[in-house]
């Protein structure tokens, strides 16, 4: 029998072969990793070699939910794909919420995985815990909506269907994998591994219900904890808003990188232009995951020479399309947010390769002659919509583009790379460590570099921390952000927590407006555990120890990853409410690895393995 709040069931595709294998976890496996990429890292670790190519077909592709993904827990919608990176070569994942996530649950699995490439290009239907590998030779070559379009047509309108777009059929360094039309699993390059397999689409077809512990318990819960969870101000901001609410503010307050992270809030006055009410007075309905009681999404319809019908641009693509580039002009992000959505791309890594190009151009690193034509100067938006549909059809300049900005830097040379804001190979997203120190540490030392998602003391910085968690880092506060010693238990109590709630399902926008005990009550309901807060914590830190295992596996050691100087004020920015600073991560890093039982190299000693019951990979790193 499943372990409550799971289906019991992980399917394995061998694409080439066409075959499908069906196996059920022991209880230990979930108990000990969840799901999403706590599971996903487990499978990975376990039964992937060393070393493969990441565009190869030995790479596995993983799409897993969580215990708590389509349960009466709050924001329960999420799901993560999982994958060696093309982009960092180590451990790749992304986060998505949408509806795939609850609804791979009611097709009758909690995860599935995929090897080989396809002979010709395929999908895959789930329904009843059956997996079925079908001809995509109608769909290749058409875009995310209308991929669904027709799935849906197929299969039914409650069908959740998750697809790469034509970026990803290009196997193209900036794709991502899709679902709900609008919503992405963003970061890693996963949409380039799934073209790698020519797989175009995964179809969930939902029909069974999710066995809970205790069903009562769990809807007790949400009732109590929605009514705490708006009462909270986060929630009032991104319920309105989304989170384009914060747009203007992060600005101003250093938050948001300006200028390809040269700038400030100095550089960039119209930020209102883009922020909160300005994205307000073109949505058309506001939207929201599988239950969420925020609904932090919407729709939006614009005019003019950017006219468009499509989501709603959220704040990582309007400060990466617009702060990053001084783009002031609503209609054209949400131009390029549709053209990323529909092609596949992550907004993010799109947005930042673009102002990597600006910025080239600026320094004549580009020319006219390279840019076809396009004057590349901040704040033009015809050149962006242009560069961004150059990247979709891999022509022109958008060619040496298509796999992101290090990739681009490496290409064109002349210094570029000075001009790159990545972390081995991932492009940084829009927080910024002279405002948030701790994020140095984060983007740096996790599984995944360069992830806003992943915790630290940032958000203890920041004044959003996960509540419940003070007693473990004695009362630091946010007021000691630049004092750079004492953050290290801040940042594993949140990084731990956040560990967990990627890989139990839920959306992190939610659990930051909860305290700590939310996640704990919701896993026993689920479940039917009788689970403390440490021992979830400590749940937290074996996928924490697992997900970096894997990278040292591979070869790449998170310690020695290059973090751009810009990035932690060196040099430091002249104007804006960061002026002067210069963060010390070296300092924050050797706390951190000493709090976690890891070498200054970043190696989790064999006493720390063992402890969290990781002793197959103490053999590996400790022969």
């Amino acid at each position: 029998m499943a372990v409550p709040g799971t289906m019991g069931k992980i399917a394995f595709v061998d694409l080439a072969k066409g075959k499908v294998a069906i196996e059920s976890p022991a209880d230990e496996v979930y108990r000990k990793y969840l799901g999403g990429y706590g599971l996903g890292a487990y499978y990975l670790y376990t039964r992937m070699k060393a070393k493969v190519d990441p565009l190869g077909p030995q790479n596995t592709l993983g799409l897993l939910a969580g215990p708590l993904s389509g349960t009466p827990a709050v924001c329960g919608n999420r799901f993560a794909a999982v994958g060696k990176s093309p982009k960092t070569g180590g451990f790749g994942d992304a986060n998505c919420g949408g509806d795939f996530g609850p609804k791979l649950k009611f097709a009758g699995l909690d995860g599935i995985f995929f090897t080989g490439k396809a002979k010709k290009p395929a999908y895959v239907v789930i329904h009843k815990g059956a997996v079925e590998v079908k001809d995509a030779a109608d769909l290749w070559g058409g875009d995310v909506a209308a991929t669904e379009e027709k799935l849906k047509a197929a299969y039914g309108n409650e069908a959740a269907i998750a697809s790469i777009g034509p970026a990803g059929e290009a196997v193209t360094l900036l794709a991502c994998i899709m679902n709900d039309r609008d919503r992405a699993a963003g970061r890693s390059g996963l949409g380039a591994v799934m073209g790698s397999k020519r797989l175009k689409a995964v179809v969930a077809v939902p029909s069974l219900a999710i066995p809970l512990a205790n069903e009562a318990k769990m809807k007790a819960n949400r009732t109590a904890y929605v009514k705490k969870m708006r009462e909270t101000g986060l929630y009032q901001v991104f319920h309105k808003f989304g989170t384009s609410g914060i747009t203007a503010g992060s600005v101003a307050s250093g938050d948001c990188p300006v200028k390809n992270w040269a700038g400030s809030a100095e550089d960039f006055k119209a930020a209102g232009k883009i922020s909160d009410e300005a994205v307000l007075d073109v949505v058309t309905k506001p939207y929201g995951c599988w239950h969420c009681p925020i609904a932090c999404g919407g729709f939006v319809k614009t005019s003019g020479p950017y006219a468009v019908e499509g989501g709603k641009p959220e704040y990582e693509t309007l400060g990466s399309f617009g702060a990053m580039m001084l783009m002031d002009d609503l209609a054209a992000i949400c131009k390029v947010n549709d053209l990323c959505n529909r092609n596949g791309m992550d907004t993010i890594s799109t947005g930042c390769t673009l102002a990597f190009a600006f910025e080239c151009y600026e320094k004549g690193i580009l020319t006219k002659a390279d840019t076809g034509g396009l004057e590349l100067t901040w704040g033009n938006a015809a050149a962006m919509v242009a560069l961004v549909e150059q990247i979709v059809r891999r022509q022109g300049l958008g060619a040496v583009l298509a796999n992101g900005a290090k990739a681009a830097a490496q290409k064109l040379g002349k210094g570029a790379m000075d001009c790159a804001m990545q972390i081995q190979g991932e492009e940084v997203p829009m927080h910024d460590p002279r405002l948030s120190p701790g994020l140095a540490t984060s983007y740096r030392l996790d599984a995944t570099p360069g992830r806003h998602t992943q915790f630290s003391a940032w958000p203890v910085e920041a004044g959003f921390a996960i509540a419940g968690l003070e007693h473990l880092y004695g009362g630091w506060t946010p007021e000691k952000k630049y004092d750079y010693t004492g953050k290290a238990k801040a940042h594993r109590a949140q990084s731990a927590l956040m560990h967990v709630i990627n890989a139990e399902g839920v959306c992190m926008f939610g659990a930051c407006c909860l305290p700590a005990q939310a996640q704990v009550d919701f896993l026993n309901a689920a479940m039917g555990t009788g689970w403390s807060l440490d021992h979830v914590l400590a749940i937290g830190d074996r996928i924490a120890n697992l997900r970096i295992a894997f990278n040292l596996r591979e070869g790449l050691k998170n310690t020695k990853i290059k973090v751009p100087g810009r990035i932690i004020g060196r040099p430091p920015l002249q104007t804006g409410p960061t002026k002067g600073v210069i963060v010390d991560l070296p300092l924050q890093q050797k706390e951190y690895l000493d709090e976690m039982g890891w070498t200054q190299d970043g190696v989790p000693t064999a006493a720390t393995l063992q402890r969290l019951g990781l002793d197959f990979v103490a053999a590996d790193l400790h022969p």
